[in-house]
């Protein structure tokens, strides 16, 4: 009976879990930041842009695929990344999906802080 027991306590732990995907994200990304104060909104754009210099530093190379993808990350208060994700599968959008979720975006966010960032080199 123990087994049996374990898995119903188990079901709404796991059922908790977040489930959202890349739409739902990116829909509270945007409402999250056209809510933000002034203050708060140059400190995201100045942690986006330190953030995404140094990715596409490291992942840029020549002759790559530059079709537009769009990043959608919910930050920790110390902005290290809780939960990241992605629309676009170029080798360009993986490495810079790596780069930041590993730097995450300096500064202090209140959770929880949904941003993303569209890329587009058109």
């Amino acid at each position: 009976m123990r087994p049996l027991g374990l898995i119903v306590f188990l079901a709404p732990a796991l059922a908790s879990a977040s489930t959202l995907g890349f739409v739902e994200a990116k829909r509270l990304a945007d409402e999250n930041e056209s809510n933000l104060n002034p203050q708060l909104t140059s400190q995201l754009l100045e942690a986006q842009g330190n953030a995404l210099k140094d990715a596409l530093a490291s992942c840029a190379q020549p002759d790559m695929d530059l079709s537009a993808f769009t990043l959608v990350f919910r930050l920790n208060s110390d902005g290290s990344i809780a939960e990241s994700w992605r629309e676009g599968d170029t080798q360009l959008a993986l490495c810079t999906h790596k780069r930041l979720v590993s730097t995450g975006f300096r500064g202090k966010w209140q959770e929880p802080f949904y941003t993303s960032i569209e890329m587009s080199f058109h």
